[in-house]
Formats: C-alpha cells, sequence, structure tokens
C-alpha cells in the first residue's frame, strides 16, 4: 500500500494525500487572491508644480554684527533674496579658534557670567532673520567682548535636503552637505 499514514483528530490519512491536498489549496489560494481585482479607485490629487530640472542649493552667508542697546541687543536682517517657508534656517556664533581652524557654535548659546545668565538666540521667516541676547541681568552690564563685533553664519537649508537623522550642530557637515566652499561666503557687516 502506497506510504505512511498520519493519524488527524482519529483518521488514518496517507501522506501522500495530505501532500496533495496540501499543495492543491495553496495553488486555489494563490489563485483566488490574483484574481481578485476590483474597480480602479478615483485618481490621487494631483503634486504641486515645481520648476523641472531645477537644482536647489543652500544660501550661507557671514555677518558682523554689535549688539547695542539702541538695537535692543539684537539686530534683524532681510536675506535679500526669496526663501519657501518650508525651508531651514540655521545661525552659527563664531565662538573663537581650535588649533588653526574657526569653531562655530549652532545658537542657541548659553553662557554663564559674573552677572547671571545670557543667550544668543535666533529666530527667522522667510523674509528675513533676527539674532538677539537675552538674558536673567541687565545687558547693558555685558563687556565689549559679548556685544562687539560678533560674527555669525547663517544657513538656509532647502526644505528637500532636511533630514531628521542630521547634527545640524556640525557646522562643517553641514557645508559638505550644501556642498559650500569657505572661500565662498559671502560677508557683511552691519551697524
Amino acid at each position: 500500500m502506497g506510504g505512511a499514514t498520519c493519524k488527524i483528530g482519529g483518521l488514518n490519512l496517507n501522506r501522500i494525500k495530505v501532500k496533495k491536498f496540501l499543495t492543491l489549496f495553496l495553488i486555489a489560494g494563490v489563485l483566488i487572491v490574483q484574481a481578485c481585482e476590483g474597480p480602479m479607485g478615483p485618481p490621487g490629487m494631483d503634486g504641486q508644480d515645481g520648476m523641472d530640472g531645477q537644482n536647489i542649493v543652500g544660501e550661507v552667508f557671514e555677518v558682523q554684527a554689535d549688539f547695542t542697546p539702541e538695537g535692543n541687543f539684537g539686530f534683524v536682517d532681510p536675506y535679500g533674496f526669496e526663501i519657501l517657508e518650508s525651508d531651514k534656517v540655521l545661525v552659527y556664533m563664531l565662538f573663537g579658534e581650535e588649533e588653526g581652524r574657526d569653531v562655530w557654535r549652532l545658537l542657541p548659546q548659553t553662557i554663564y557670567v559674573q552677572q547671571g545668565i545670557f543667550s544668543y538666540n535666533y529666530d527667522f521667516t522667510n523674509e528675513d532673520y533676527s539674532v538677539f541676547i537675552e538674558g536673567n541681568f541687565d545687558l547693558n552690564q555685558l563687556g565689549p567682548e559679548w556685544t562687539d563685533g560678533q560674527v555669525f553664519r547663517v544657513l538656509i537649508v532647502p526644505a528637500d535636503r532636511i533630514d531628521t537623522r542630521m547634527d545640524y550642530t556640525d557646522h562643517e557637515a553641514m557645508l559638505r552637505l550644501l556642498n559650500i566652499d569657505e572661500n565662498n561666503i559671502q560677508k557683511k557687516f552691519l551697524n
């Protein structure tokens, strides 16, 4: 007689018959799944029109400014060009030099001095950005090393280049991402 038998729920089944049954069951299942087609759904919404072939690059420029009581210890500066609402603006402050290289820190930066705590901070719109000092004491007490001739780099990162896994604190990596050469960064002086 052909083949070994299995006992399932008190029934003796021939293994060959079980294999044939399972094979037929799988084939039928595949055919049923492939045969399930329904009417096509409604078309999706059109995407936003864009410029074909446009290579969007980031903008970077450097600003030197003084923080004065007359300017309420801050400044506002228009970009001079249009940016998208979805673009991200990053502002870095020059914090000195280490081993012959500039040290840039992403704002906000908190500083502890004898008088108390203050920070350099910024905000932006699609038309301009502002950099300002906030503190828990009278900012008129700040020395010129904190207020005069401060240098900032403003990086505008196009929305299509933004990635939540980016380390925005790494100034050099951001310049590489935007394909910016240090020697081509435009500099301007405010005040």
